[in-house]
């Protein structure tokens, strides 16, 4: 037979004028022992030690070619080991900024071995068209050193792309991400730079539309427009090298004085650089002495 019993509280009793005492934070601190404050004081020094090497360790910078442009950069030259964003200027200037990026990647290629990974979305490869490698090799790229992966959602993209930076014998990773691309945030773009500071890979984002004022953790943020090409000889027929408008929008390691408010630079496919292109002079009055000149031969002969 089960009794139910009865639990009262213990009444504590206090000499007159006397109270419980209530120990400070000061006091509950005093009262640990040494050793024990040592010991928690070291797991937590060794557990952020990997985390500071990771962060603070040197990498070498990617020279892009032309003083103006390396001036502009804080290390002299485009940080490896970190996240970048290329956006387009304008609604026609998407393949441009593609461009700009294989172009990137190509000089990148030159410091580091290792293929790159290219992460696109598979709706996109299948209406703006597929990397055409012969067009590669054109600008100077390597399409043997290209792993193309293909992903349904932008938030495989960035899985993806997550997960190539955690294998360090890659020179990079680059990603393509539309303009409905939502699940590219802050948040997103930080564990991408963290993951390419760890690892040492350079994470290169290309990008559909144009969001400046876009808060990311990407390192440098630059805005490609596409310009005319100027032609190798006068009266050549067909393109010359590539020729883009850039602008750095964004540094977070501070913007140089230096910075101008644009650059209109040209690709060389042969040293695999970025170059100033030269002003050309007007061949309309040569052409126009050329012409007399041979009047008045004809002229003579007649």
């Amino acid at each position: 037979m089960k009794q139910a019993v009865e639990v009262k509280p213990v009444q504590e009793t206090f000499p007159p004028g006397a109270g419980p005492v209530q120990h400070t934070s000061g006091e509950r601190a005093a009262t640990t022992p040494p050793e024990k404050m040592g010991s928690v004081l070291e797991a937590l020094r060794s557990r952020i030690a990997p985390q500071e090497r990771f962060a603070s360790a040197p990498r070498p910078s990617l020279s892009l070619g032309p003083e103006a442009l390396d001036g502009a950069l804080p290390g002299h030259g485009l940080k490896t080991g970190a996240l970048h964003e290329v956006l387009p200027a304008g609604h026609g200037d998407f393949t441009a900024g593609i461009g700009f990026g294989v172009c990137l990647l190509a000089r990148l290629l030159r410091q580091r071995p290792g293929p790159v990974l290219l992460v696109v979305p598979a709706h996109l490869s299948s209406n703006a068209g597929a990397l055409y490698p012969p067009g590669l090799a054109a600008l100077g790229f390597d399409p043997n050193r290209l792993i193309q992966v293909e992903a349904r959602k932008p938030i495989d993209v960035l899985w993806a792309l997550e997960e190539g930076l955690s294998h360090a014998p890659l020179a990079a990773v680059a990603g393509l991400l539309p303009d409905q691309a939502r699940a590219y945030d802050f948040a997103a773009s930080r564990r991408l730079g963290l993951r390419a500071a760890r690892h040492g890979v350079t994470a290169l984002l290309m990008r559909g539309r144009q969001t400046c004022a876009e808060n990311t953790a990407a390192e440098t943020r630059w805005s490609v427009s596409t310009l005319p090409s100027h032609k190798f000889y006068p009266g050549q027929a067909g393109p010359g090298a590539p020729h883009w408008r850039l602008q750095l929008l964004k540094c977070r390691q501070g913007l140089s004085r230096r910075l101008s408010q644009h650059w209109d630079v040209e690709w060389d496919h042969e040293t695999l650089s970025f170059r100033l292109p030269a002003p050309l002079a007007d061949p309309a009055p040569d052409h126009a002495f050329w012409q007399r000149d041979t009047s008045r031969t004809w002229a003579a002969a007649s």
